[in-house]
């Protein structure tokens, strides 16, 4: 399995989650705060109940269901109780023990009680998980009349006032969806979720492969220290016609050292294993043949043909394997005959 192609792509997907954390991270930092507030126009000042509640008590009240949790709460500055009836929930009236209907002007009435704008007369309808709070079944949605897109939203079924909403928080969810890898739509911004552990696994998956190429390019050769010898310390290349190209200094690979000041050698898959144009054919004792070699070479390698990007240092005689890589050699050299070139 070629590893090195597997660690760039998981490279690439961590990298770029890593830049939009860099970037959505200084742009939360720099973008004024006062732009990403959407409670400029929302009053602060919310009146006490005027009517004091009356005493609840389960018999006075006819109930489809036995009370398991009860709660005081207000809305308009008057007193409300939020019943539990098992899974479901009921609103009275406290100060009359009176069923409480949300219908559509009570909704915007709270909307309206809210802000210091004005407010479209028709509300728009959506589901909970399209408005970032998913605990909600409906949320009515009021516009106002501004140039920041301010909306108002009230959830439809108790009433509760959950968020004023602008282009400035529009622009900090976004950023802060980005930030903290959140793209599940409607389900609010956090850290421990899906996308988190995905690329959390995603990164212990690329540290693996990196470790699986480290390993191979050790059994390769690549990271081997090598004894100066003076009789055999350069990479010499010939032509198909067996004339010399050039002397090479031994470096980190057969390509990087043919590579080292010229591209001489053609590659496109930057030393992955997968194009095979950097093929060698081995003059003298030709290393172990890699996975690589044989997925891509086949039978060849038992006539000494190499990878050259697969292969770490190596000192001795190599020829290219084909016209095609001659001609582009000549080319990167300009010249139009053979020669004896030194790279030394």
């Amino acid at each position: 399995m070629n590893w090195l192609k597997w660690h760039l792509y998981l490279a690439a997907l961590c990298g770029l989650q890593m830049l939009l954390w860099i970037g959505s991270g200084l742009a939360l930092s720099l973008i004024d705060e006062e732009y990403l507030d959407s409670n400029r126009y929302r009053l602060t000042e919310i009146g006490q109940p005027q009517s004091p509640p009356h005493h609840f008590h389960a018999n006075a009240v006819s109930l489809p269901a036995q009370v398991t949790e009860i709660r005081l709460d207000s809305i308009l500055s008057r007193p409300v109780y939020r019943l539990m009836l098992g899974e479901k929930s009921l609103s009275l009236w406290a100060d009359t023990l009176t069923p409480m209907v949300l219908d559509e002007p009570l909704l915007r009435q709270i909307a309206a009680a809210s802000i210091n704008l004005p407010l479209e007369e028709q509300p728009q309808y959506l589901p909970g998980d399209e408005t970032g709070f998913p605990a909600s079944v409906k949320v009515a949605l009021f516009k106002a009349y501004n140039d920041r897109n301010t909306r108002v939203l009230v959830d439809a079924d108790s009433g509760k006032l959950l968020a004023h909403k602008d282009i400035g928080s529009d622009l900090k969810e976004l950023l802060l969806m980005l930030h903290f890898m959140d793209y599940a739509p409607g389900n609010g911004i956090a850290f421990n979720h899906l996308g988190i552990r995905i690329f959390a696994l995603l990164t212990l998956l690329m540290v693996f492969t990196g470790a699986l190429v480290v390993w191979q390019r050790w059994q390769a050769g690549f990271y081997r220290l090598r004894k100066a010898d003076a009789n055999s310390q350069y990479l010499s290349v010939f032509d198909l016609n067996g004339n010399e190209l050039g002397q090479f200094c031994a470096g980190p690979s057969l390509l990087e050292t043919i590579n080292a000041n010229s591209p001489l050698l053609p590659t496109q898959c930057g030393g992955g294993g997968s194009c095979g144009l950097c093929t060698l054919v081995f003059i003298d004792t030709p290393p172990a043949a890699t996975e690589a070699d044989i997925k891509r070479l086949g039978e060849k390698v038992e006539q000494g043909y190499r990878l050259a990007c697969q292969h770490g240092a190596y000192t001795g005689r190599v020829r290219l394997a084909n016209k095609v890589q001659e001609r582009y050699w000549h080319k990167q050299c300009q010249i139009s005959e053979p020669g004896g070139n030194e790279n030394v």
